[in-house]
């Protein structure tokens, strides 16, 4: 588990590998992300909730990549009409099972079994980092977005190369791996996230992609200094 043949494929985000590394920590992955991040999730969280409108009553919602629920849950909470999309079974198996019955379903971020100009907003915590395509799952979340709808992208980020950034790259490379390995019992899946986060491009060039791939304006939000960013997107189409 703890292999380098793992860890490479995993570096290459091979579909497959990716699938089953989630399904292994699937478990303990609430945990896990609670101590980890000190609980600073569950506040972003929030704040794609608020961002989104806040009040989301009579609104259809689609929270893609949505693991174990978190986001979908609180999208709920605030009167949308919810779809959780996961790749991952065993992650949705650990959803909120209180939350109104046919609310998650299996399904790929690049194909979504999900009709065109469903929702009103769409969500994606955490989970564009783990795409082989991310255009393709750009104008996939487009798809799926009704004209003037919201697409909002919560997801980790590198701070500057200050102290904290050195520090923070330090804790991503040397402490994370190993924390996160005890917590959950897959100290393969902790090291993918510090490759995956220190080799992801910066927030205005995603912005920028996600222009090209059709939204008509992206806006972006810098996180606790940059080790997370929101980015809100409009799709075309809406009232003028």
């Amino acid at each position: 588990m703890d292999g380098a043949p793992e860890k490479q494929d995993l570096h290459k985000k091979d579909p497959k590998v990716v699938q089953g590394m989630f399904a292994r920590i699937a478990g303990r992955y609430d945990v896990a992300n609670r101590v980890l991040s000190g609980g600073v999730d569950t506040r972003w969280r929030k704040l794609v909730v608020r961002r989104a409108g806040g009040d989301l009553t009579g609104q259809r919602a689609v929270d893609v990549a949505c693991g174990t629920g978190d986001l979908a849950a609180a999208l709920d909470r605030a009167g949308a009409d919810v779809l959780g999309v996961d790749f991952t079974f065993e992650m949705l198996a650990h959803a909120p099972k209180k939350v109104r019955p046919g609310m998650w379903v299996q399904g790929d971020a690049l194909a979504m079994p999900v009709h065109d100009g469903l929702a009103d907003v769409v969500t994606m915590g955490f989970g564009l980092r783990n795409v082989i395509d991310r255009r393709q799952c750009f104008r996939e979340l487009l798809r799926i977005t009704k004209p003037g709808g919201k697409v909002l992208i919560l997801e980790f980020g590198m701070p500057d190369r200050d102290l904290f950034g050195r520090v923070y790259r330090s804790y991503l490379t040397h402490v994370l791996p190993r924390i996160g390995g005890v917590l959950s019992g897959d100290r393969a899946a902790y090291r993918y996230l510090d490759s995956t986060v220190q080799a992801w491009p910066q927030a205005d060039k995603l912005a920028e992609e996600m222009k090209e791939d059709g939204f008509e304006t992206v806006e972006f939000e810098r996180l606790f200094r940059g080790i997370a960013y929101l980015h809100v997107a409009t799709a075309p189409g809406g009232r003028g």
